[in-house]
């Protein structure tokens, strides 16, 4: 980031693909350059891909807006709790956006699903 322009930027390895039930912790860092002390967010969307309809609530998204103070170089850590559904199969796009006063980034993935089948029960 250039030191001479107010900037933030999200930071945030999403996994490819996830399976059926399985929980995810995503972790997420803001970085920023701003010397004085603001009050950010940083919210997190999950929306069906080829649907384009919000799946937050169906993947226990609980938590999806996170409040940050920008503080003099350190950087913002959070992690997101969610979990795919079992009966899910479609992909999924992950989206965050970051804002501090004017300044705004965003970073989008798109997730694909294995559906697990489960094997025939043990005795």
């Amino acid at each position: 980031m250039a030191q001479n322009k107010p900037a933030i930027k999200i930071n945030c390895v999403a996994p490819v693909k996830l399976k059926t039930g399985q929980s995810v912790k995503l972790k997420v860092q803001v970085i920023h350059n701003l010397k004085k002390e603001k009050t950010g967010t940083l919210v997190l969307s999950l929306i069906n891909h080829q649907t384009k309809t919000s799946v937050d609530g169906w993947f226990l998204n609980i938590f999806p807006l996170q409040y940050f103070t920008t503080i003099k170089n350190e950087k913002f850590e959070v992690e997101f709790p969610f979990t795919v559904p079992n009966d899910y199969s479609d992909s999924f796009d992950l989206v965050l956006v970051a804002h501090v006063g004017n300044l705004k980034d965003s970073i989008g993935f798109v997730i694909s699903t294995n559906k697990v089948i489960p094997f025939g029960k043990k005795s």
